[in-house]
């Protein structure tokens, strides 16, 4: 099977962002149920929910992960774009580098 035939890698799940892990150009995140060790930084996090939903959660005013929804769809086997219709946030692209059941990795 040649790259461009290969079966799409599955992101579907809610991720945080496991940044301790991180290399210069892998970004790694890990299910939200993961045992993360205490951090100073709130955790980035990444949900691809299998209807299309995307929702995107940073750090709000306190602390608190504050959530942005959009939509996601596939670009190939490796790549999965992301826009916000209502706003919110820029539209962008992930690359998928791998996926196992407990590590998701993206390029940076």
């Amino acid at each position: 099977m040649s790259a461009s035939q290969e079966a799409p890698r599955d992101v579907t799940g809610a991720w945080l962002h496991s940044f301790e892990e991180d290399t210069e150009t892998e970004a790694v995140y890990r299910p939200s149920g993961h045992a993360f060790r205490p951090a100073r930084r709130p955790r980035r996090g990444l949900e691809f929910r299998p209807d299309g939903t995307f929702v995107e959660r940073r750090a709000g005013p306190d602390d608190r992960r504050v959530g942005v929804e959009g939509h996601w769809e596939r670009r190939g086997p490796d790549r999965v774009a992301v826009s916000f219709p209502a706003g919110g946030r820029p539209p962008f692209e992930i690359t998928v580098l791998s996926r196992t059941a407990d590590r998701l990795t993206i390029a940076r």
